[in-house]
């Protein structure tokens, strides 16, 4: 082979290398969710029939610190995610199969894949730790995906007038609620401002949050601040549950 054509192979072998990393490590294949619970003491499972539904169970699992089993806590509840059903977090995007949804901003479809709990929320006080009263003006979440503020609560005076959000001091059904800390994504339109909440109704959908009667909600609250290593939820059909690798004792 003459010099040139063996620079050309080596350069060849270099790129498809070079390629190769990039899909692993942007689109890792099926990756184990036990190693993204590896700090979580306490898990919310949420499942629906299929991606196409609104109707959802809520079960509750705990472990002995952040190497134990998991096992199942407390008794079911019955929930509701969006009006659409579900879509892959983008996130989790690389496990979708062919005709499977990807949650997008506005597509009303609650995102599916396991996400870490954030702050417990609600329109009354509350002795939790690090709780969020809503307050008139200063909790806004934006959904406007042309806002460098996409998917976070801030003041409503901190963004420019006319910028899509919710302002979740009137909303009623965010009496007692859940902020679940969805990696977003901003120039994907992943979808922003996902919580666990009240619902409105047992059989009124959500426009893309998990949603369940107010005593679910305010034992789930409790429940999740009593963890010793974090709190997790996991929204998934349960056609598609094994695809999360969660290794959950029934």
């Amino acid at each position: 082979m003459s010099i040139g054509l063996r620079s050309w192979a080596l350069m060849l072998v270099g790129f498809s290398i070079l390629a190769a990393f990039s899909v692993y490590r942007f689109f890792p294949a099926n990756p184990s969710v036990n190693d993204v619970l590896s700090d979580g003491s306490r898990l919310i499972l949420v499942e629906t029939d299929s991606f196409e539904v609104s109707a959802a169970v809520i079960s509750m699992f705990e472990r002995d610190g952040e190497t134990g089993a998991w096992r199942l806590a407390g008794d079911n509840a019955p929930a509701r995610v969006g009006r659409n059903g579900l879509g892959w977090g983008h996130t989790f995007r690389q496990l979708a199969e062919v005709g499977e949804p990807i949650k997008q901003e506005g597509d009303k479809r609650a995102p599916a894949g396991v996400f870490k709990l954030g702050r417990s929320f609600g329109l009354n006080s509350e002795k939790l730790p690090d709780y969020m009263q809503l307050e008139d003006g200063q909790h806004f979440c934006v959904d406007d995906v042309a806002s460098e503020n996409y998917s976070q609560i801030v003041p409503v005076d901190h963004v420019p007038a006319g910028t899509s959000g919710e302002r979740m001091w009137e909303i009623g059904l965010y009496k007692r609620g859940m902020v679940v800390d969805y990696p977003t994504d901003r120039a994907a339109k992943s979808g922003s401002c996902i919580f666990l909440h009240v619902w409105r109704t047992p059989q009124t959908p959500t426009v893309g949050c998990v949603a369940a009667d107010e005593e679910t909600v305010a034992r789930l609250q409790k429940w999740v601040n009593e963890a010793s290593a974090g709190a997790w939820i996991a929204i998934v059909p349960k056609g598609a549950r094994d695809r999360l690798r969660l290794r959950l004792a029934e």
